[in-house]
């Protein structure tokens, strides 16, 4: 089994498909994204252990949205019912992807925290305060070099979580990987990809901001389901197989016989 190699075009290319995908469906595509967020958001306002729980959610639910995604990319008739196939296929192995999510964030904060030290925590609780980003900049552009490192550690961590995440879901959903398999070929495919990667992460923000002027957060409802069908998109790009269950030792086999052969 492979994992694919791709050029930087083909981060434009994500978003185009992306877009096709959810024209064959409009209504039903942005409907059921929103419930899903939705979801994810009416679990966090449970008392105590509600971003627990929304985290563990996550790629149960996104695992289901792929699953509409596969339906329209197959042009097989779409139901409400597909955005909970995940709690009903490999669901252990999703909600272990939550797990590590959350650890991955709490150790990146724990680290920043430890980098950054007293003066950093001040530093957020003031950012947490005013709710507005340009504080957050301005005490950054003033702030001592350790606060900065500190930032900069987290942010670059944050980062590498998502490069070994974000396809996991699917990964686990579609071909039976566990979940470090899943993480370990997630990580492994974006970092080969991380030019197309880069393409389409700043194409997507420069939508985001055009999307954001129209009035009533209209356009930025739309971005998620968008966001969402592309990442499928590049997911079938990059790991070519379908629902064929992929022993993690072949996926790595696979990915050292493409490195021989690009030497």
């Amino acid at each position: 089994m492979e994992i694919k190699k791709l050029s930087a075009t083909r981060g434009w290319t994500w978003i185009k498909q992306g877009y096709q995908l959810l024209m064959r469906s409009p209504i039903l595509s942005l409907s059921t994204a929103l419930i899903g967020a939705m979801g994810i958001l009416l679990a966090m306002m449970i008392p105590y252990v509600g971003p627990l729980v929304a985290v563990l959610l996550m790629p149960v639910l996104l695992a289901g949205y792929m699953r509409i995604c596969r339906a329209l990319e197959q042009e097989e008739e779409v139901e409400l019912v597909d955005l909970f196939a995940g709690f009903k296929h490999n669901t252990p192995s999703l909600i272990t992807l939550g797990a590590i999510l959350m650890m991955g964030m709490l150790l990146a904060s724990m680290l920043m925290v430890a980098v950054g030290g007293e003066a950093l925590t001040t530093l957020m609780e003031q950012v947490q305060t005013a709710n507005d980003p340009q504080v957050l900049m301005d005490a950054l552009g003033n702030a001592d070099g350790n606060i900065a490192f500190a930032v900069l550690l987290g942010f670059s961590l944050m980062f590498v979580l998502i490069m070994a995440w974000q396809f996991a879901p699917m990964l686990v959903f579609f071909s039976g990987l566990s979940p470090f398999a899943a993480i370990h070929a997630s990580f492994t495919g974006t970092l080969r990809n991380i030019l197309p990667y880069m393409v389409y992460s700043v194409l997507t923000q420069l939508l985001a901001a055009l999307l954001g002027v129209l009035p009533y957060g209209v356009g930025l409802i739309f971005l998620l389901p968008l966001g969402l069908a592309s990442l499928y998109v590049s997911y079938r790009n990059i790991f070519p197989w379908l629902d064929v269950p992929v022993a993690p030792a072949v996926v790595e086999a696979s990915h050292s016989e493409n490195e021989g052969a690009s030497q």
